[in-house]
């Protein structure tokens, strides 16, 4: 409730001052609330670039995919406000037109023409990026070049306006508040990469493993490798130098204590589908850690599908090589048993730590003596150990899996504390 009152204070900042000291005549309602909407459009769309950031104090609550669900829903909100605004103000007065009109003043039509079709373009590149078939590399440099043009042409067409902003104070604060915003993508496109270039890797090996799925193992070329906590992500540019659009978050796989790092995916996009043909030796920059999906100090059960295994994998590799007994019960969904990525390395794990793992298969061969289908309701809370909050619980896979596991979870009388969800869909 803290964070969300902060948010909203934010987010009415700008109308707030506004609408402070001596005002203009009152011009009808339906006037002063497309200005208000106008407002408070710009200022969430400012907040988007705090969201976007990759600011560490901001995601430890909640999660990092918690935070980026929030940006991409409010992002859509921000861009209905904003272009309520000269909806509203048309509706009041359709005199208004004359703002697009190149013929009354060219620098100010072409801009705020530029301004609504940049809005419309982040709404449908944002929703539908892969149907208008965009790399993510695309989409994210206009995804960065639209975010700043609108921000920039909304605070200079509030100004230019001044029909609220005419003391020079009003122009300040606004112009500050906004360029602070507008540094956090500066921050993170330029400022992080300039001072990631000290600290490269070296892909050491590219390991094949189940169900078309590449470990990449890096290894610091200046022997100081980032600290991170088991279940955390880090972001990965592979090239000569970290000033480059392709940047991916994947989770990490290895262990803690490994002196290397490794990220496992499955081969699913752009990105990962040249990952078989990566070489040892090539350049790597990586940016991190980050997540809060984390161990702590209880016994945990993970429940898990597909590749989403990944922070589990390192969790329970810390805990190995920590020589860690704590309870850790793994349920875990795959298509049938020739696709579980990590099944030998499970297998090993079980004789080292005190691990159940229970594997259900969606398409089980003839011999398969294990759990069936789906991981469901009726499944998890078979599994459950009688002491429940005496556990943590640690949720990553596919969407639909995800949403049984942690209703079912509440419903069995979970507290929420003790449930850890990691919706891996940041690219």
């Amino acid at each position: 409730m803290l964070w969300l009152a902060i948010f909203f204070l934010l987010a009415v900042l700008p109308v707030w001052v506004s609408y402070s000291g001596e005002l203009p005549p009152f011009r009808g309602f339906l006037e002063e609330l497309g200005v208000a909407l106008g407002f408070i459009g710009l200022s969430l769309f400012g907040l988007q670039f705090l969201f976007s950031g990759r600011i560490a104090q901001v995601a430890p609550a909640f999660g990092v995919d918690n935070i980026v669900q929030f940006h991409k829903e409010i992002g859509v909100i921000a861009i209905l406000f904003a272009l309520a605004h000269p909806v509203f103000m048309l509706i009041a007065d359709t005199s208004y037109i004359s703002f697009f009109d190149p013929g009354e003043n060219l620098p100010r039509a072409i801009s705020l023409i530029l301004a609504s079709i940049g809005m419309i373009g982040l709404l449908l590149t944002s929703l539908w990026r892969l149907t208008f078939g965009l790399s993510y590399e695309v989409w994210r440099l206009l995804h960065g070049v639209l975010g700043g043009l609108v921000l920039f042409i909304g605070v200079a067409h509030s100004i230019q306006v001044g029909h609220y902003l005419n003391p020079l104070w009003k122009i300040i604060f606004l112009a500050v508040l906004f360029l602070a915003y507008g540094s956090l993508l500066i921050h993170t496109r330029l400022v992080r990469p300039f001072r990631n270039r000290k600290n490269p890797y070296e892909i050491s090996e590219v390991k094949p493993k189940r169900d078309d799925t590449y470990t990449l193992v890096m290894k610091a070329v200046n022997g100081s490798r980032l600290d991170f906590e088991p279940g955390q992500f880090v972001w990965i540019t592979i090239h000569d130098q970290p000033f480059s659009l392709q940047q991916h978050p994947f989770s990490i796989s290895s262990s803690k204590m490994d002196t290397s790092i490794a990220i496992t995916a499955k081969r699913l996009g752009d990105f990962t589908n040249t990952w078989k043909n990566l070489k040892t030796g090539q350049r790597a920059f990586l940016e991190g850690p980050f997540g809060s999906f984390t161990l702590k100090d209880k016994p945990c059960v993970l429940i898990m599908g597909g590749i989403g295994i990944t922070p589990a994998i390192s969790m329970l590799r810390t805990l190995a090589d920590q020589l860690d007994q704590r309870k850790c019960i793994l349920i875990y969904g795959n298509e049938n048993e020739q696709k579980i990525p990590f099944k030998e390395d499970l297998e090993k794990l079980k004789n080292k730590i005190s691990l159940e793992v229970i594997h259900v298969l969606e398409k089980p061969g003839e011999n398969w003596k294990g759990e069936e289908g789906l991981i469901d309701e009726r499944l998890i809370i078979s599994k459950l150990p009688e002491e429940k909050n005496d556990f943590d619980y640690f949720i990553c896979g596919p969407s639909p899996m995800m949403d049984v596991a942690e209703l079912t979870l509440r419903k069995a009388g979970v507290s929420w504390e003790n449930i850890y969800a990691e919706r891996f869909d940041l690219a």
